[in-house]
């Protein structure tokens, strides 16, 4: 239980008074055209129990009920000027399940998620166009279909407009690639599945074009709609790992949200970017491998780079000029999910969630920190696809080798994983083992940025023939805040069982291929 409520801590450090939040509306309390979320303001917030519980407002009451921040979806850059205006001393107590009632009822008067008799007509040959897949998307989609084919869930990208406030956004086009034959696929049956698992009218649609190989969707939304920024930004918040899932099952393997100008820059600069195979290096004895802080001669820096042994380093390209960019830019690493791991190379370096320290990215120049399950999810390699990947291993780490110049290490600070009673790395000290790098004010640091405060260089993978947790180097995860909450450890394995395997001294060993 307490390691229950200490993950819920750190999920509460995301929510404060008058923040925007998103309460799930139940299923019996909708229909399938209804939203999936009832929008709410903080108004309150006490603790109990050491556990903190929030009081809301809606848009037709003040809710009778308090709430946990699991509860919450994060609605912060998606509020409408309506509910942030909302005078709490004119609202009256309601019960949530009548707001959802109201709040699903009020926003559907009127829609319809049926193709029209107009539409109904317009056939997926209407849309077709002879223009070709350029190389650079050609190259893109392939990337994405091995996400797809691994994580059986869609890569999602945005146009960087979508997390900005300050710019006024052109466009708001859906591109959906989907994996299928042009003559399998029937338009009006995937636009009703679209409209309806996104809460979008049909009559908000304007097809551009369908492009063959697969099928490559791209549609304008929200088109008659003033506030398109805002409209995405909701659309962009509801896509959840379960949606996610769904839109896998509809076999949409990319999909984009935003200007379309933004993602054909993205394709441009994403076909340059190409794994140097040359740099790819295995840190190990009898591999790439050296005891204390390197000193060949390199300048990476103020602070020391140690050997990140047992991991594999996939290099990737970032310019033709690397050593005269990079000199003097200290090496760190950034813990991932498996998902992300894939995505965040295509895509960007998205800032910390949970604000322990402040706003910014948190990377540490110890992998053997990042890789905590808090940081780095563990995936069992179960699938044949991912067999085909990661062939003899059992399970996967990625972790995000970077560089960072030391003028954008805003705080360096102890450790948050409550791992104070025990050494975490024999090389750095636990109260210096964080680094908080400035984000530039911006929701999402793309790394292919050449300006961007922070530049991811290689992916490191370490896979294993058992769990990680078993590794002589992981025994500190013991002593440190590990739980059983998916949301907050990706163990990947029931943590009773874990210590069962440990105490029973069970052995993992790091697979080299």
């Amino acid at each position: 239980m307490k390691l229950y409520q200490d993950s819920l801590n750190l999920i509460a450090n995301n929510f404060n008074i008058n923040d925007c939040v998103g309460i799930a509306i139940h299923t019996v309390d909708k229909t399938n055209t209804d939203p999936k979320h009832l929008p709410c303001l903080i108004i309150e917030k006490n603790e109990k129990n050491n556990v903190s519980l929030y009081k809301l407002i809606c848009q037709y009451g003040i809710s009778q009920n308090t709430f946990e921040a699991g509860q919450f979806m994060n609605l912060k850059d998606a509020c409408s000027n309506e509910l942030k205006q909302t005078g709490v001393s004119t609202l009256k107590p309601i019960a949530i399940i009548e707001d959802s009632k109201l709040y699903s009822r009020g926003s559907t008067t009127g829609r319809t998620y049926l193709i029209s008799q107009k539409q109904k007509k317009l056939e997926k040959e209407t849309f077709l166009t002879d223009e070709p897949i350029s190389p650079e998307e050609d190259a893109y989609y392939t990337e994405c279909k091995q996400y797809y084919h691994i994580t059986k869930t869609p890569l999602i990208s945005t146009s960087d407009e979508i997390f900005k406030n300050d710019i006024e956004l052109k466009s708001s086009i859906l591109k959906f690639a989907i994996d299928v034959d042009y003559s399998e696929f029937v338009l009006q049956k995937f636009l009703n599945k679209i409209c309806n698992m996104l809460d979008i009218d049909i009559d908000d649609i304007d097809i551009k074009k369908i492009q063959k190989g697969c099928v490559v969707l791209e549609m304008e939304i929200f088109k008659k709609i003033d506030s398109k920024l805002q409209k995405l930004k909701i659309l962009f918040k509801t896509l959840t790992n379960k949606v996610r899932k769904e839109l896998g099952k509809l076999k949409i393997f990319f999909m984009f949200m935003g200007d379309i100008t933004s993602l054909n820059k993205k394709q441009k600069f994403r076909n340059a970017i190409k794994l140097h195979p040359e740099w790819n290096l295995t840190y190990a004895k009898d591999h790439t491998y050296w005891e204390g802080a390197l000193n060949d001669g390199i300048d990476r820096g103020n602070q020391p780079y140690y050997c990140p042994v047992g991991w594999k380093r996939y290099a990737l390209y970032v310019t033709d000029h690397f050593p005269e960019k990079f000199k003097g830019w200290c090496k760190c690493y950034h813990g991932t999910k498996f998902s992300y791991g894939l995505s965040i190379l295509l895509c960007g370096l998205k800032p910390a969630e949970i604000a322990a320290h402040g706003k910014g990215i948190y990377v540490s120049p110890s992998i053997n920190y990042v890789c905590h399950p808090r940081y780095s999810e563990i995936k069992h390699i179960e699938t044949p696809e991912q067999k085909k990947v990661f062939k003899s291993g059992e399970y996967i780490q990625f972790v995000l080798e970077c560089r960072v110049h030391p003028t954008n290490i805003k705080r360096i600070v102890k450790e948050t994983l409550g791992a104070s009673g025990t050494i975490i790395d024999s090389n750095i000290n636990n109260d210096i083992i964080e680094w908080l790098i400035d984000d530039q004010n911006k929701d999402v640091v793309d790394f292919n940025d050449p300006d961007a405060s922070i530049v991811c260089t290689g992916l490191m993978i370490r896979v294993t023939d058992n769990h990680p947790g078993l590794l002589p180097e992981s025994d500190w995860w013991f002593k440190s805040h590990l739980c059983n909450t998916k949301r907050c450890c990706c163990l990947d394995i029931d943590f009773d069982e874990l210590k069962q395997q440990k105490n029973k001294a069970h052995t993992c060993n790091i697979v080299y291929e």
